[in-house]
C-alpha cells in the first residue's frame, strides 16, 4: 500500500510530454548516426540505462514514496530499485510526515540479549530541584530524544532497521530509474534527453582505439555540458518560492 502513488505513477505516464521513454532516445541517437543494426541498438541501450542512473543520482532525481510495514524484526526491505533514501517518517495525527532519527547505535542482530541488569537505570543527571517533583524537576533530562522512533540503513541485508516505532513506515527514496521496468516503462525526463544522448556516444567510442583522442575528449566535455543544463532546467524554484520558504523558516515565539 502507497501513502502517495508511486513517483513513477504520478509523473511517467506514456502520454505525458514530461517523460520521453529510453528506447525512443536510443531510436534517435542511432538514426542521427546513421545506424541500424540490432547490435548497435542492444549496445546503446545497455549503455543508456549506466547514463540513466548516472543523472538519477544527482540531476534528475527521481524520487518515490511508498508506506512499508513492519515486520516482526522491527525493519523494512528496502526497494529493488532503492539507492538512497531521501526521508523517513510516519505519518502524525494531523496527515503530516513526522520525521523519525538517524541513530547508528541500533543493533543489528535481532534477539540478543543485553548484559545489563533489567533493574539497573542510568542515575539521573540532575536531581530534583524540589522534592517530590520527579522528572519535572530534573532539568534537561530526556531532551534532545525523537518520540517517533530511530533508523539505522542495514546496507548488507538490504533493510532498515528500527527502535521505537510502530505501524507503517512512509519511506520517500532516490530510485535507479530502471530495476523492475521494461521497455517503454523506463523514461527519462525531457530535460535530461539530450545528456542521457551524449552520455551513451561518449561511452560509446570510449573505448574504441580507432577514435582519436581528441574527439573522445570532446563526447566527455559535451556531456558533462549537457548534464548541467539539465541540472539548471530541474531546478524549479525561483526567486518569489525561494523568499517565501525563507519566512517559512522564521516564525515568532514567545520568549520565556
Amino acid at each position: 500500500m502507497s501513502f502517495n502513488q508511486n513517483w513513477y505513477e504520478q509523473n511517467n505516464d506514456i502520454d505525458s510530454a514530461q517523460f520521453v521513454s529510453v528506447q525512443d532516445v536510443i531510436q534517435d541517437l542511432i538514426i542521427e548516426e546513421g545506424k541500424s543494426s540490432e547490435h548497435d541498438y542492444l549496445r546503446y541501450f545497455k549503455l543508456a540505462l549506466s547514463g540513466l542512473k548516472e543523472l538519477n543520482f544527482d540531476t534528475v532525481r527521481q524520487i518515490k514514496t511508498i508506506e512499508l510495514s513492519l515486520d516482526h524484526k522491527n525493519t523494512v526491505k528496502l526497494p529493488l530499485d532503492y539507492v538512497s533514501y531521501t526521508k523517513i517518517g510516519v505519518i502524525g495525527g494531523n496527515g503530516e510526515m513526522n520525521y523519525l532519527g538517524q541513530k547508528s547505535k541500533i543493533n543489528f542482530v535481532h534477539g540478543s540479549k543485553s548484559t545489563i541488569d533489567d533493574n539497573e537505570t542510568d542515575p539521573p543527571i540532575f536531581t530534583d530541584n524540589i522534592p517530590g517533583d520527579g522528572i519535572w524537576g530534573r532539568y534537561g533530562e530526556g531532551g534532545g530524544n525523537n518520540a517517533n522512533g530511530y533508523y539505522r540503513e542495514n546496507m548488507e541485508e538490504g533493510t532498515i532497521e528500527f527502535s521505537n516505532s510502530t505501524g507503517n513506515i512512509i519511506l520517500e527514496y532516490i530510485s535507479d530509474g530502471s530495476t523492475g521496468l521494461s521497455g517503454e516503462e523506463i523514461k527519462v525526463h525531457a530535460f535530461a534527453e539530450e545528456a542521457l544522448k551524449a552520455y551513451v556516444y561518449w561511452k560509446s567510442i570510449y573505448r574504441k582505439r580507432a577514435i582519436n583522442m581528441n574527439e573522445k575528449m570532446i563526447s566527455k566535455k559535451e556531456f558533462y555540458n549537457q548534464k548541467r543544463l539539465a541540472r539548471a532546467r530541474m531546478q524549479s524554484f525561483n526567486k518569489e518560492e525561494v523568499l517565501q520558504t525563507t519566512r517559512k523558516g522564521f516564525k515568532q515565539a514567545p520568549k520565556l
